[in-house]
């Protein structure tokens, strides 16, 4: 039994660390969690606070192992969650045993992503020339926008100098308003404000905003709070880069 329970924690807590690290919701992950702990007949008792996982699991006899798990990164992954979504709703549903859930389970974890570095650019370059089309209406600001939007994306993503989120954030808007400044000049008939406006949308944390928002709303006020704090602080961090490359082109009186 305690063999069981092990087997069982192991897989329940690798479930609530993938479905945290590729952007599920607090509510949801501990659901699907608790779901899964019932199906293999133990009570569960969960919590997750942003980064930081605990999970307790007790059987008919009341035997019981706990947890506690700290993740050190939150990058978002469509594709991962809704891989890792399916796959614990089969389980739940009797689709699947848990040691092949468990396999499949870590294949996931491992696979590289199926978009190619050359389909994520043109994504982001398209994200953000229909953003700017959209809320400014330029067409040679929108193209702009285009360039300058995959140039960034591919410079913050793809050669990490440095790992961590607040300094790519200001790096990015750093790079946005010098980029904005050359493209003006290259692309007549831009704005410099369409170009910023289409280019940054890439780098404002929507998903972020609106899980704190969800959680808030569903009672997980301290996970909520704090991810409405982060997406706060890297939307500083994008508007000081932004002001910081705009001083720095101003000051080269370009």
């Amino acid at each position: 039994m305690e063999i069981e329970m092990e087997r069982a924690l192991d897989f329940m807590t690798e479930v609530a660390a993938s479905l945290m690290s590729y952007g599920s919701p607090t509510t949801r992950t501990e659901i699907w969690v608790t779901k899964i702990g019932q199906k293999l007949g133990f009570q569960v008792d969960i919590a997750i606070i942003y980064t930081v996982i605990y999970i307790t699991i007790r059987d008919k006899d009341g035997n019981f192992k706990s947890i506690t798990k700290r993740l050190f990164s939150l990058p978002s992954d469509f594709e991962k969650f809704m891989r890792v979504d399916t796959l614990v709703k089969k389980f739940v549903d009797g689709n699947i045993q848990l040691a092949e859930a468990h396999i499949e389970l870590k294949k996931i974890i491992n696979d590289q992503s199926t978009y190619s570095i050359f389909l994520r650019l043109i994504a982001a370059a398209l994200t953000c020339g229909g953003f700017e089309y959209v809320l400014v209406g330029g067409t040679m600001s929108a193209i702009a926008s285009m360039v300058l939007g995959a140039v960034v994306y591919a410079a913050t993503n793809y050669v990490k100098l440095l790992n961590n989120r607040f300094f790519q954030q200001f790096t990015s808007g750093i790079m946005i308003s010098i980029g904005a400044w050359l493209l003006v000049h290259l692309f007549k008939g831009s704005t410099l404000s369409g170009v910023v406006s289409g280019s940054i949308m890439l780098f404002v944390p929507g998903l972020l905003i609106t899980n704190g928002f969800s959680e808030i709303s569903q009672a997980s006020v301290i996970s909520g709070t704090i991810k409405e704090s982060e997406a706060m602080a890297l939307l500083i961090a994008l508007v000081f880069g932004i002001f910081a490359g705009t001083v720095f082109v101003g000051g080269m009186n370009f």
